[in-house]
């Protein structure tokens, strides 16, 4: 019996371990089968986000169109005859330690003012007051660079879907963790009355060239503008220009759309740019007069600044870093005026002009 058993023991141990074997091979067959469908669906979910943002491009900028139509006025919008961002120019200075600025002496582009500069993926974009066009209110002008400055795309408009009726300027671009770009801007189609506020909006963006308008106002101000925004930790912090005081106030919030007054930062400068680095807030300006402070709230003037050469005035600085951790600031320029006065606009803040 036993001699009878050992073979019969041994085809059924071998039937088995084929069966299993069998099974298992079925398994990774059914687990590769089900991976191309996996991977499909992927590219299905992928490929829309090109066709959405090719809706949007076209959406906002059908919107921006009709809006802009509407809004001629060659008288009002005169720009080579009047005073202000017409003769305004935009370059960059480079830096290592934040405080001593090399200035390149390049001009990136012209007719264009308040630049707002954020680094991405190997992109700096520029955002600006553009008013290069006569007959029309300023626009969102952009231009990049993907080789950290040495070279310079055209300018381009940024649009932006749910605008209206605003005017974007003092654009100030912020990335955030989802790698989208959230913009903050000043409208400056209203000019309100002295002691009323002026409020900031913002809009979003997946391509940073189209932009989605978020609801609602991230903060208003008596006599508030030129935004910027920085997120230290889980704070964001939301600097203004006081005009009227020519001083920074500073605002704060936990989501960075709702943002709460916390009161002067600054008091001796306004068109404020504020970079955090290692513990130290910089807070550059207009002039451009540079400060730092530990906690955000209260900055200290460093006696240090940095003039360009290439005009009678520097103003509306944009701090970001680079890759290799150098530090470009862009900010824009003005040679002379249109009767070649030099009196274009003050080296430090102003109010935005009417555009009604």
């Amino acid at each position: 019996m036993s001699k009878l058993l050992t073979p019969l023991l041994i085809l059924a141990t071998g039937l088995f371990l084929l069966g299993a074997g069998c099974q298992k091979e079925e398994e990774k067959t059914s687990e590769y089968k089900q991976e191309p469908e996996q991977t499909q669906k992927q590219i299905q979910e992928q490929a829309k986000l090109p066709e959405e943002q090719e809706d949007l491009a076209v959406t906002a900028k059908q919107e921006f169109e009709q809006t802009r139509a509407q809004q001629k006025d060659c008288q009002k919008y005169d720009w080579a005859n009047r005073e202000g961002p017409y003769n305004n120019k935009i370059s960059y200075a480079t830096s290592t330690d934040l405080l001593s600025w090399i200035d390149s002496e390049k001009t990136l582009t012209e007719h264009a003012s308040v630049p707002g500069a954020v680094y991405r993926d190997g992109t700096i974009y520029v955002y600006f007051v553009d008013v290069s066009e006569k007959c029309y209110p300023e626009k969102l002008g952009l231009i990049k660079s993907t080789d950290n400055g040495i070279t310079w795309s055209a300018t381009e408009t940024a649009y932006i879907k749910g605008l209206g009726t605003k005017v974007t300027a003092d654009p100030a671009p912020i990335l955030l963790d989802d790698g989208r770009i959230r913009l903050f801007y000043f409208d400056i189609s209203v000019n309100p009355a002295p002691g009323t506020n002026f409020e900031i909006y913002s809009a979003i963006s997946e391509d940073g060239v189209n932009f989605v308008q978020e609801d609602g106002v991230r903060f208003s101000n008596p006599g508030t503008l030129d935004p910027d925004v920085i997120k230290v930790g889980d704070t964001w912090r939301l600097y203004t220009g006081d005009v009227e005081n020519d001083s920074t106030v500073s605002a704060t919030s936990s989501d960075g759309l709702d943002f709460t007054k916390e009161g002067t930062a600054f008091g001796a400068g306004a068109v404020p740019d504020v970079f955090y680095k290692d513990g130290t807030y910089y807070l550059y300006t207009a002039g451009i007069n540079i400060a730092t402070s530990s906690n955000g709230k209260s900055f200290t003037a460093t006696g240090k600044s940095f003039r360009t050469q290439m005009g009678k005035i520097t103003a509306d600085p944009s701090v970001i870093e680079l890759a290799d951790r150098s530090y470009l600031m862009i900010y824009k320029y003005q040679e002379e005026g249109p009767n070649g006065s030099g009196s274009g606009g003050p080296s430090g803040p102003q109010p935005p002009p009417p555009t009604n």
